[in-house]
């Protein structure tokens, strides 16, 4: 082999290395999570601090310091004061109103969503009000149906997940109180099953299932710790049914 090509060659090899060395030492960056995520409910989930806590903060904090880039939509944005986490600020945009009922929700559904980017994520809280007013949950579920047609037409890979949701304070229940809270919470999951699709997640979460009095404001609405016990339940939800 003549001098010159053996130089090249070496010259080569040598480069070869180099960079293989330098790939080697590069971190890939872990993937980036993107989500938009619509809040829909009642009081429990618009909150009214300092009286009373919603989930939003906790789950928005789990989500920023598991790699997740959150945007959440709606029309309406929250006026309390958050601290920072880890140097951002709350995203304190909602879709809650104090008092709403499915229905309340049903129609005003399509405005919302004619006025937010297309959420990717639902989170549903709301049914509370409908049992307390009509004594009934028949009408709720039939509300939520409905709702369920518009999400999932406004995006057909839409994932929904709906509150099985916390009861209120123990001593206002009476035996045929508990008939229509349990039934309300088992024909939520029923609506679920149903409303899967092979693009649309439709999943039910238990947030009644360990529930205790300490959890709670007020007769209704949740502590520090109970929304805390909420955004998780949601944000282990999130984890395993969004990807």
């Amino acid at each position: 082999m003549k001098l010159s090509k053996v130089y090249k060659y070496a010259a080569f090899l040598l480069l070869f290395i180099v960079l293989s060395c330098y790939d080697d030492g590069i971190e890939e960056e872990p993937p980036v999570n993107e989500i938009n995520i619509l809040t829909i409910g009642d009081s429990r989930v618009q909150g009214n601090r300092p009286y009373h806590e919603s989930y939003r903060y906790e789950l928005w904090k789990s989500l920023i310091e598991s790699d997740w880039t959150v945007d959440f939509l709606g029309p309406n944005t929250d006026q309390a004061e958050y601290p920072e986490f880890l140097g951002l600020e709350f995203d304190k945009n909602h879709a809650a109103v104090g008092g709403y009922t499915t229905k309340n929700v049903l129609t005003t559904i399509e405005a919302t969503l004619a006025d937010i980017e297309v959420p990717d994520v639902i989170l549903m809280g709301i049914g509370g009000i409908d049992l307390i007013r009509d004594n009934s949950y028949d009408q709720a579920i039939a509300n939520m149906h409905v709702i369920i047609d518009i999400l999932q037409e406004n995006n057909p890979d839409v994932t929904i997940f709906m509150e099985q949701i916390a009861p209120a304070i123990s001593d206002i229940y009476t035996d045929e109180n508990i008939l229509i809270f349990e039934g309300f919470n088992d024909a939520i999951l029923t609506v679920s099953e149903e409303r899967t699709t092979e693009d649309s997640k439709v999943v039910a979460v238990d947030m009644a299932e360990g529930w205790q009095d300490l959890f709670l404001a007020d007769d209704l609405h949740y502590n520090a710790i109970g929304a805390k016990i909420v955004a998780d339940r949601y944000f282990d939800a999130i984890e395993e049914h969004v990807e």
